[in-house]
């Protein structure tokens, strides 16, 4: 039931935190042309927090190290198809990690793509900053008009529907305190209409699933 959507993020970090956020959805069942998630109108976004008036932040809830593999996920959530070769990747203060589930992209099979973005706490010029504060900030200017508030999926501390554009499926972005997840679904069948309430849904359910399995232990 799902959609193969591929996702990349940029995020240059300059002073305290400039950053630049694309996402690029490129997976699909065939026939499926790939859909680009949308910007901001401006490539950068320059933040400038205030300075430090307290303590280092605590322990992140969502450690690089311990944070669950694709193969870990679908073990989790044993109705997820096979995951496909999983992308990950780690850089300064930051992690991602991007699964695919499908069985086959040849019989109409479900396509569900999970993509997460890890954030640290980071210490610059400017101070202290939690994982937390900046994957809200990762996840506040990634939001382009055609983007949706979404209060049903009742995950995380914030939902949105990222704008499909022209794709064909549903791609639900979750902030969990230092943690950004997006979960992209197709049904397989080709002709999903990610604005309904069937495609969204067929989504939320997955997102669920796909949360609880990674929650820490």
């Amino acid at each position: 039931m799902i959609r193969n959507s591929h996702c990349a993020w940029k995020w240059p970090v300059i002073g305290l935190l400039t950053t630049a956020l694309m996402f690029t959805g490129g997976c699909g069942v065939p026939s499926i042309e790939p859909y680009t998630m949308p910007t901001t109108s401006d490539d950068m976004a320059t933040i400038n927090p205030p300075r430090p008036s307290g303590p280092p932040p605590g322990p992140v809830k969502y450690a690089f190290a311990a944070f669950k593999s694709c193969q870990e996920i679908q073990q989790a959530v044993p109705d997820l198809p096979p995951p496909l070769r999983p992308q990950r990747g780690e850089g300064l203060g930051r992690f991602s990690q991007t699964c695919t589930f499908t069985t086959s992209k040849d019989d109409g099979s479900p396509f569900i793509t999970f993509r997460v973005e890890l954030f640290e706490n980071r210490q610059d010029d400017f101070g202290f900053h939690s994982g937390a504060e900046l994957a809200k900030t990762g996840f506040s200017v990634s939001v382009s008009p055609g983007d949706e508030k979404d209060g049903r999926v009742g995950i995380g501390s914030e939902a949105q529907w990222a704008d499909p554009g022209a794709g064909v499926s549903c791609s639900i972005e979750v902030l969990d305190e230092n943690a950004v997840m997006i979960t992209s679904y197709n049904s397989g069948a080709g002709h999903d209409d990610p604005r309904s309430e069937q495609c969204r849904e067929g989504a939320r359910e997955v997102a669920k699933k796909i949360y609880a399995a990674v929650q820490p232990r």
